[in-house]
């Protein structure tokens, strides 16, 4: 019921905004890179998801990112198997922008020709949590809690898709931001006057 009253909140709050003409809002997201081919592979199919439901990602090398309000992204080589066990990634969105992925259990999970494409998903699902701000799944597409074969094999063919609710949340999140940094740029003066 929670999450019907906010995709409602949401829809009334953002309906048609970037589809009028209001620009797509700028995720920052600064990752630990492994200088290969499938990361960057990963990371351009990631930032296309986004880009379909009206998000740009900006990524950033996250050794040099001091970027304010960016999503951090550590990719763990050696994840101890009593970590986070069956995980292939994990966020904290009540605790800030901070994402781990265990890449060693995504190269376990899928041949070679398939790894960019779960990377991209794993990348989309945990950026999700962070832009929505809140640890909820969806009964389908790329926020389910756990994908199955037939995910899998969708994932080299054609992306899952973010559901409805999804990017209504994301959309909301975004907007809210948004408010919140203007509010915080006006003056004194400027917000009496309004």
């Amino acid at each position: 019921m929670r999450t019907a009253a906010m995709v409602t909140m949401a829809a009334m709050l953002v309906s048609g905004a970037w589809a009028n003409g209001v620009s797509q809002p700028v995720v920052t997201v600064c990752m630990d890179q492994l200088a290969n081919s499938t990361v960057n592979q990963a990371q351009a199919e990631a930032a296309g998801i986004f880009s379909e439901v009206g998000v740009k990602v900006a990524w950033r090398d996250g050794r040099a990112c001091e970027a304010r309000d960016a999503i951090h992204i550590r990719l763990s080589g050696k994840t101890p198997r009593e970590v986070q066990p069956g995980a292939l990634a994990y966020a904290l969105p009540y605790q800030g922008n901070d994402i781990e992925v265990f890449y060693d259990r995504i190269t376990e999970t899928v041949g070679p020709a398939a790894l960019p494409h779960l990377l991209a998903h794993v990348l989309v699902h945990e950026i999700t949590h962070i832009l929505q701000g809140i640890a909820r799944h969806s009964q389908t597409g790329i926020m389910k809690a756990q994908w199955n074969a037939d995910d899998y094999g969708q994932m080299s063919i054609h992306h899952l898709p973010l559901a409805p609710e999804d990017v209504k949340l994301i959309q909301l999140a975004q907007k809210i931001h948004s408010d919140r940094l203007l509010a915080l740029s006006m003056t004194p003066s400027d917000s009496q006057s309004r």
